[in-house]
C-alpha cells in the first residue's frame, strides 16, 4: 500500500495519507506567538486569521490560550505547537481551517464546559468551508478533548487530508450541548474526499469513533486504536468508498457489547475493503465489502494489527515537551482497561496547563533557538530560517520543528531571551517578531515612546519608526518583518520627511537605522540633527530580494553624533525605481554615559552593549500574567492584580562582571506596590512604588527606572523578582536592563 515519496515532498519525513504532500508554510515568514491572549499582536488568532500568505507559527509562550470564538484559519500555514516551551493548549473555541494547504501538529485542543464560544459550536477543529472546497490539510501530533461539539470534523467536502498520530478522547456527554447527551468523536462527510485516518487513539467517546456519511469518497481508517467506543466503533453510511485496515478496538465500560463495525445503509455507491482488523463487523451493508481494494490507496505502510495498540500508545498525541497529565491517564487507561466516558474535565481533574516557561533565546528570530543553531552549524544571528546546512534538501526549520516531534534535534536547556543590541550596518536585522500588544500609540515624536528605556539616563533605546512625527510623505504601514510590526514609507519615488523630538538624556550617541533595502531601486535617505546632516546614503546593497522581508532588513550605523536633549531628529529621504522609503526604526546607543546624577542614573566603564531582558520572557512561577500594554518596551508587561503576589525569574546568560541593573515599571498614584530583586539567593535591594506621578495608569508618564548599582552577578545566577501589589495599582514591570561596570576573569 505504501508507495515512494520524495522526502522533500512531504509535509514533513514521514506524513501519510491524502494529505502527506501538504507544504503548508514552507518557506514563508516566521511568526511567533508571544502571548496567550485570545486576540490582538502577537496572539494565535492574529497569526492565523489576520495574517495572510506562506507562514510557520512558532510559539514563544506556554499555557492556555482560552478563545471567545472560533479561529478561522487561513491558508499556506504551518502550525508548529510543538516549538512552545511548555506546550500550548487551546480552551473555549475551535480552530476552523477555511482555506487549503494547512499544517497542525504538536498542539492541544481541548474546548470544555467553561468561558467561550457558544456550546453548539465547540469542535476541538473542522476542516472544510461552506463557501469552497478546502485542499490539503494534515492535522499531526495533536491531542484532543473535551469537546461539547465533535473532537475532528471534517466536512463540506474537505479532499486531501491527512488526520494521523492524534488522541482524540473524552468529548464530553451530558454537558452543555443543546441536544442534550452529545459526546462525538470523529466525524467526516458531506461528500469529503480522499481522507486518511491513520495511527491515532481514539479513546471514551459515546459516537463517532468514526462516522463515516453523506456520499463520502475515498475514506481511509488504518492502524488506528479504538477504545471504549459506546454502542458503536466505526459506522459507515450512505454512499461511502473506504478502506478498513489494520485497527485494534478494544471494547470498555461504556461498550455496547455488539460489533464494532457497523455499515449501514447498502445504497448504489457504497463500497469497503476490510482487512485485518481486531473487531467484529456487521450491519446492513456488509454486502458491499469487496475481497479487493476500492480505490486507489494512499502512501501509508500498513502495521499488522497486533502491532498497533503498542504502536499508537507510544507515538500518538502531542508529546513534545512531553505528554502531560491528561494523555498520559487517557494512555494508562487503555492498558488498564480503565476509565469511562465523562460529562465534564472536572471529573478527571480538569486541566493541566503547564507554567508559561521562558523560550530558548533566538537572536535572529528565525524560529531556530540559538543552542540548536550551533548544533545545526548555523549562525545564531544571521536569519537562515530556509537554508539547508545539511543538504537534505529540506530547510532548517523544517528540520528543527519536526525534528521535536522526531525525537532528531539536540535540544539545550531554556535559555531566556536578552537583547545585546544589533550587529551592526553589514548584517541584517533578524526575523519576524511580534511585540504582543494590541495597543496602537500612534505618532508621539518623542523618543521616550517606543523606546527601552525613559531616556533619563543616557541608556541605549529604540524609537520605531512610525513613532516619529510624519511632516511630509510618509505614512505608516504594516509589515511582519518590522521590529514593531509596522514601518514609515512613502510611494513610489515620492519624497518623505519625519522628525523626532529627543528627550533622552545629552550625549554622543551612535544612531543605528533599520530599514527594508530591496533589490527593484535605489532609495536615498538622509538623516540631520538640529537640520545639518550627520550622514547621506543611497539604498544599494543586494540583499536577494525584491520584497521588505527578512532578508532586506539591514542597518546603517552612524557614529559619534552629538545629541542634546531637545534636539531634533529628522529624516528626509524618497524611493526610486520600485522600491519604496521604508524606515523601521532607530536605535540610539551611547557611546560613553556622562556623570551619575541621582539615585536612578548609573554609570558604566565597560564598553559592551547593555543586556535587555523583558519581563514577558520572564519565568512566570506565580501570580504574574502577561498583559499587553503599547507603553511598554516590548509591547507587553508582567502583571500582579491589586492584593496578590507575584515571582518572575531568569537565570543570567552574560559574563560574570560587576553590573547595574535597572528596573523599569510603572509605578502609578493610586498605590504602593512592593518589589524585591534577588540575584543569586541574596536580596539586592527592595522598595516600594510611591513616586508622585499624579497618574493613576499605565502610562509613560508612570514608566520608572529603579537602578540598583554594583551587583556581582555570575553567570547562571538566578535573577529573581518578587512583589506584590497595593490598592489600585497592580505589579506591572516592564523590563530589565544590566549595564556592565567590570567584567570579572
Amino acid at each position: 500500500m505504501s508507495t515512494t515519496t520524495n522526502a522533500a515532498d512531504l509535509a514533513f519525513a514521514g506524513a501519510e495519507g491524502f494529505g502527506a504532500e501538504t507544504t503548508g508554510g514552507r518557506g514563508g515568514e516566521i511568526i511567533h506567538v508571544t502571548n496567550l491572549n485570545d486576540s490582538g499582536k502577537g496572539s494565535l488568532r492574529w497569526a492565523l486569521e489576520q495574517q495572510d500568505g506562506p507562514r510557520i507559527v512558532v510559539f514563544d509562550v506556554s499555557g492556555e490560550i482560552n478563545l471567545k470564538d472560533m479561529i478561522k484559519v487561513n491558508g499556506d500555514v504551518t502550525i508548529a505547537g510543538q516549538t512552545s516551551p511548555n506546550g500550548v493548549t487551546v480552551t473555549g473555541a475551535k480552530l476552523r481551517i477555511v482555506e487549503d494547504n494547512v499544517i497542525v501538529r504538536g498542539m492541544q485542543f481541548r474546548p470544555g464546559d467553561g468561558d467561550g464560544d457558544t456550546p453548539d459550536n465547540r469542535d476541538g477543529l473542522s476542516i472544510g468551508s461552506s463557501s469552497h472546497t478546502v485542499k490539503n490539510v494534515i492535522v499531526d501530533s495533536n491531542s484532543f478533548s473535551w469537546s461539547i461539539d465533535e473532537l475532528v470534523t471534517v466536512w463540506y467536502g474537505a479532499q486531501n487530508v491527512t488526520i494521523s498520530n492524534n488522541i482524540m478522547a473524552e468529548a464530553l456527554q451530558s454537558s452543555i450541548h443543546s441536544k442534550g447527551d452529545h459526546s462525538m468523536g470523529l466525524l467526516v462527510g458531506d461528500g469529503a474526499e480522499n481522507v486518511t485516518i491513520v495511527g491515532n487513539l481514539i479513546a471514551h467517546n459515546e459516537f463517532r469513533n468514526m462516522t463515516v456519511k453523506d456520499d463520502s469518497k475515498q475514506i481511509e481508517f488504518i492502524n488506528n486504536v479504538v477504545y471504549n467506543y459506546g454502542p458503536n466503533g466505526l459506522l459507515g453510511h450512505e454512499g461511502t468508498t473506504a478502506h478498513i485496515i489494520g485497527n485494534a478496538y478494544i471494547a470498555g465500560k461504556d461498550s455496547a457489547g455488539r460489533a464494532a463495525i457497523q455499515l449501514k445503509s447498502p445504497e448504489a455507491g457504497t463500497a469497503y475493503y476490510l482487512e485485518d482488523n481486531i473487531a467484529e463487523v456487521d450491519g446492513g451493508a456488509t454486502s458491499k465489502i469487496k475481497n479487493k481494494y476500492v480505490f486507489e490507496p494512499s502512501n501509508v505502510t500498513v502495521l499488522p494489527s497486533s502491532q498497533v495498540v503498542d504502536h499508537v500508545l507510544s507515538n500518538a498525541g502531542a508529546r513534545y515537551p512531553e505528554l502531560n497529565d491528561v494523555d498520559e491517564r487517557i494512555i494508562q487507561s487503555v492498558k488498564d482497561g480503565t476509565g469511562r466516558i465523562i460529562d465534564s474535565p472536572d471529573q478527571v481533574g480538569g486541566y493541566d496547563f503547564g507554567k508559561n516557561v521562558a523560550a530558548p533565546k533566538d537572536s535572529d528570530k528565525d524560529g531556530i533557538p540559538d543552542a540548536v543553531e550551533k548544533t545545526m552549524g548555523t549562525n545564531p544571528n544571521k536569519f537562515d530560517a530556509h537554508g539547508d546546512a545539511d543538504g537534505d534538501g529540506i530547510s532548517n526549520i523544517e528540520d528543527y520543528i519536526n525534528g521535536l516531534i522526531d525525537g532528531d534535534v539536540a535540544t539545550a536547556p531554556v535559555e531566556t531571551p536578552t537583547d545585546t543590541g544589533s550587529g551592526g550596518s553589514d548584517t541584517g536585522a533578524g526575523g519576524v517578531s511580534d511585540s504582543g500588544s494590541s495597543d496602537d500609540t500612534g505618532s508621539s515624536g518623542s523618543a521616550g515612546s517606543g523606546s527601552s528605556g525613559t531616556g533619563s539616563s543616557g541608556s541605549a533605546m529604540r524609537v520605531e519608526a512610525e513613532d516619529f512625527k510624519i511632516i511630509e510623505g510618509f505614512f505608516e504601514s504594516s509589515n511582519n518583518a518590522a521590529s514593531g510590526d509596522d514601518v514609515l514609507q512613502v510611494k513610489g519615488t515620492k519624497a518623505g520627511e519625519a522628525e523626532l523630538a529627543f528627550d533622552g538624556a545629552s550625549g554622543t550617541y551612535d544612531l543605528v537605522i533599520g530599514y527594508f533595502d530591496e533589490n527593484d531601486g535605489k532609495a536615498e535617505l538622509s538623516v540631520l540633527v538640529n537640520g545639518k546632516a550627520v550622514d547621506s546614503w543611497k539604498w544599494n546593497k543586494d540583499l536577494g530580494s525584491d520584497l521588505a522581508n527578512n532578508k532586506t532588513l539591514t542597518e546603517r550605523v552612524i557614529e559619534g553624533v552629538e545629541i542634546n536633549e531637545g534636539d531634533t531628529v529628522t529624516l528626509v529621504g524618497k524611493g526610486q525605481g520600485k522600491e519604496p522609503l521604508r524606515v523601521d526604526y532607530v536605535d540610539l546607543r551611547p557611546q560613553l554615559v556622562g556623570e551619575v546624577m541621582g539615585e536612578d542614573t548609573f554609570e558604566s566603564g565597560v564598553d559592551i552593549d547593555p543586556i535587555k531582558i523583558e519581563a514577558e520572557s520572564l519565568l512566570l512561577e506565580d501570580g504574574f500574567r502577561i498583559e499587553s500594554n503599547g507603553h511598554a518596551s516590548g509591547g507587553d508587561v508582567i502583571r500582579v492584580k491589586g492584593g496578590g503576589e507575584g515571582t518572575a525569574s531568569t537565570f543570567f546568560e552574560g559574563e560574570t562582571g560587576i553590573y547595574d541593573i535597572a528596573i523599569d515599571y510603572f509605578d502609578e498614584a493610586d498605590g504602593a506596590s512592593f518589589l524585591e530583586v534577588v540575584v543569586g539567593g541574596e536580596v539586592v535591594d527592595a522598595w516600594t512604588w510611591n513616586a508622585e506621578t499624579e497618574q493613576n495608569l499605565a502610562s509613560k508618564d508612570s514608566l520608572a527606572r529603579h537602578v540598583i548599582e554594583d551587583i556581582q552577578i555570575a553567570a547562571g545566577d538566578a535573577i529573581v523578582l518578587q512583589g506584590y501589589a497595593d490598592g489600585g495599582e497592580p505589579l506591572r514591570i516592564d523590563s530589565i536592563e544590566l549595564f556592565a561596570d567590570a567584567l570579572l576573569a
